[in-house]
């Protein structure tokens, strides 16, 4: 018989933030030592956060309103009292998460007239002994850098210390715009206030051990995806074919979570939000939920009530949505999932946006891809998104833009209801829209320097950089080698001068023109961790002849990378770069020249023409039906109208080589070696390996007609003159 629980040494008390980190240390028992959470942790908690304090809030509220606006329940957290240490048994992960929160809004709120002093919650004095308030001692460092806002290696550290820098970043990266300036104080407030944990507290250890492991046993609890496969499974109909899709869901979703504990329900969120959803909450007082975020608390109960948009009426359509639609978009989901952790062929862009941090990306890539895409459109469908939404993020952090969740999330809801279900010519066509839609560009470089925000950014720039001009040479470690921080040396962003402003003070009247200086992205390069511990405080003539073993973006100021390299040559000829040597010294005008030299580096890297991407039409010049009416425009509709016949030949040229295929009667494309596609693109792209615009490769293969199709397309469109009429 089960021993009774003395129910007299529980305890459960709401307690708000304020009166958890007020006058209050907590200490973390051995088995909560470790600092888990993912960045989709953060994001989903600060999503959360915003999307609750934004439903109430009025810019023209007054200070004491926010005591009305509805609380917000975190969930409850577990604490033992031991000889006056309170341990927290369970929670420590979203009180930890709230204490980087803290410190983020504390920051912001420097200067702010009226701010409140937050450090406190965060760090404080008991018994005359200084400490945080959840007092972990291998912690102290990183937390100590991030309370100060100074650097910090996280590399040698142990994983919950690189966890903790990891998630500030994450932090700084994703708050929302609409929660600073004149709301900050507000939100501030109302997280101190209005959002409410339960800690169930007792004075037993071992009742406490007890509590976290019954709240944990997950078998005790139906998650959205359970009783999603419920709804589903329970209307296929006959016995045979339910016990066959239940034991194909179960061994799905176990796919799913070998590769990320959360993957099977952010699966069916990105699927069902990227093929289905058509609203999405607006950010002011009394908006309601729509169907993006319905989808992201409770998909299940969002599919049950939207059965009709999504087709589902008979046992025949529920069967095939689990064992087609469910089937063949989780198998794609799980692709992109291991292109983001390894660089794969064909999905390369998905690894880069992965190592950006840009959670987003699966959203619209999961909205243009079909179930039934064949393996070769699903990858080049993938790849040009991932491809847009890496000229996005760049152009963004080079212009100190954030592209945080929240700050971005209605751009990426739009951008996957304009590529739903598109077929490649085109997605290809509203991509290279969107990206003459994009308000930023490379110019910013021009600017552009280290902060103690954006280190991570700097460093995959240069990664990228580096890793591109060694690919243009045939040479190098590649750009996975450069972002891996479980070498033996990681990459590092290092300056090329140390600092040292005596060194300069015939340049600089005051050591923080000198700083800024210094800090400029022309004054930076990627170099192996033990490089700087050799020569960090050296002069720059002492560095240089080390620099040419260096990868090329380093070795290029060095005269011998100019001297019998016909490879590196050839890119400078072929780009025209403005590289060059600084043999005798680098000077202020030096760091300005080579902050221009990476700006033109940057637009290659990211060139929409070379990412196949170029051509498009900005919104200034184009409206959005007309742009839509564009996109609806495919070969067959040429066909019809007589502008192109079937059977004809059609021929692309692509450096000096001619390639050729054949129009077939219901639209598609004859390729050379007889295989059939869908579309212009996709043809072009098999014979030729790279990225192409079938539409701008193509052409009539007529005597007197050698038109592009593209061309051909256009006037189909133009209205008609009053002749023709």
């Amino acid at each position: 018989m089960a021993e009774l629980i003395d129910v007299k040494l529980i305890d459960g008390t709401a307690r708000t933030v304020r009166e958890l980190f007020t006058g209050r240390k907590y200490g973390l028992d051995y088995y909560q030592r470790e600092y888990t959470w993912s960045e989709a942790n953060v994001t989903e908690l600060i999503d959360d956060l915003a999307t609750s304090f934004l439903a109430d809030y009025d810019e023209l509220d007054e200070p004491h309103q926010v005591a009305s606006y509805r609380p917000y329940f975190l969930g409850p957290i577990v604490t033992s009292s031991v000889k006056g240490t309170r341990f927290l048994v369970d929670g420590q992960q979203r009180l930890t998460s709230l204490t980087l929160l803290l410190i983020h809004l504390n920051h912001l709120a420097e200067g702010l007239e009226d701010a409140e002093d937050l450090a406190p919650l965060v760090f404080s004095k008991k018994y005359r002994s200084k400490s945080f308030n959840i007092d972990v001692p291998e912690r102290n460092n990183v937390m100590h850098a991030i309370l100060k806002g100074t650097p910090f290696d996280p590399s040698p550290e142990s994983e919950s210390v690189r966890t903790i820098w990891d998630r500030y970043q994450d932090i700084v990266a994703l708050y929302p715009d609409d929660l600073k300036g004149t709301a900050l104080p507000y939100f501030c407030d109302w997280l101190l206030e209005r959002v409410v944990l339960v800690e169930i507290g007792t004075t037993d250890q071992e009742m406490a051990l007890e509590i976290f492991e019954t709240m944990n046993d997950r078998g005790l609890r139906l998650s959205n995806t359970d009783m999603l496969k419920g709804f589903l499974l329970a209307r296929i109909g006959e016995p045979e074919r339910i016990r066959a899709a239940n034991t194909f869901w179960r061994r799905r979703i176990t796919e799913l979570t070998d590769l990320d504990k959360n993957a099977d329900s952010e699966f069916i969120k990105h699927w069902l939000r990227g093929k289905y959803a058509q609203t999405i909450r607006e950010r002011k007082k009394d908006a309601v939920p729509r169907d993006f975020d319905l989808i992201g608390t409770a998909f299940h109960k969002w599919v049950r009530d939207n059965r009709a948009s999504l087709e589902l009426t008979r046992a025949g359509d529920y069967a095939t949505f689990v064992n087609h639609d469910f089937e063949r978009m989780s198998q794609r989901y799980m692709q992109l999932l291991r292109a983001s952790r390894k660089m794969t062929a064909g999905l390369e862009h998905v690894y880069y946006n992965a190592v950006t941090g840009f959670t987003l990306q699966h959203l619209p890539i999961m909205a243009a891809v079909t179930p039934e895409d064949e393996d070769h459109t699903f990858h080049l469908k993938a790849e040009l998104v991932a491809r847009f939404l890496n000229i996005f993020v760049a152009r963004r952090m080079v212009n100190y833009r954030n592209f945080g969740y929240s700050t971005v999330v209605y751009t990426m809801f739009n951008l996957a209801k304009d590529v739903r279900n598109r077929d490649l010519d085109r997605l290809r066509d509203v991509l290279a829209d969107r990206v003459a839609d994009i308000g930023e560009s490379f110019h910013g470089v021009r600017a552009f320097r280290l902060t103690q925000r954006n280190r991570s950014h700097i460093r995959y720039l240069l990664a990228r950089m580096t890793a591109w001009i060694e690919e243009e040479c045939g040479t190098g470690i590649g750009f996975s080698a450069y972002v891996n921080r479980s070498r033996k040396h990681p990459f590092e962003v290092e300056h090329i001068w140390a600092d040292k402003y005596e060194r300069h003070r015939k340049e600089f009247d005051n050591p923080y023109d000198f700083a800024a200086h210094r800090n400029g992205f022309g004054d930076l390069l990627l170099l192996p961790k033990d490089f700087n511990a050799s020569f960090g405080a050296a002069e720059y003539e002492e560095k240089l002849p080390d620099y040419f073993g260096q990868n090329l973006l380093a070795a290029s100021l060095n005269e011998l990378a100019y001297k019998k390299n016909p490879s590196f040559f050839r890119l400078i000829k072929r780009t025209g770069l403005p590289f060059k040597s600084y043999p005798q010294g680098f000077t202020k005008s030096d760091i300005e020249e080579r902050q221009d030299l990476y700006r033109q580096i940057c637009e290659h890297v990211w060139s929409p023409d070379r990412l196949g991407l170029g051509g498009g039409t900005s919104s200034e010049t184009a409206t959005r039906e007309e742009r839509k009416t564009f996109y609806g425009i495919g070969l067959a509709d040429l066909i019809v109208a007589g502008l192109v016949e079937p059977g004809e030949a059609l021929k692309g040229t692509r450096s000096g080589m001619e390639y050729r295929a054949t129009v077939l009667p219901g639209g598609g494309i004859g390729g050379q070696n007889g295989t059939e596609f869908d579309t212009l693109s996709a043809a072009a792209e098999n014979l030729t390996g790279t990225t192409t615009n079938g539409w701008e490769f193509w052409r009539l293969a007529r005597a007197e007609d050698s038109r592009e199709l593209g061309r051909i397309r256009e006037e189909y469109l133009a209205p008609e003159s009053p002749e023709q009429g």
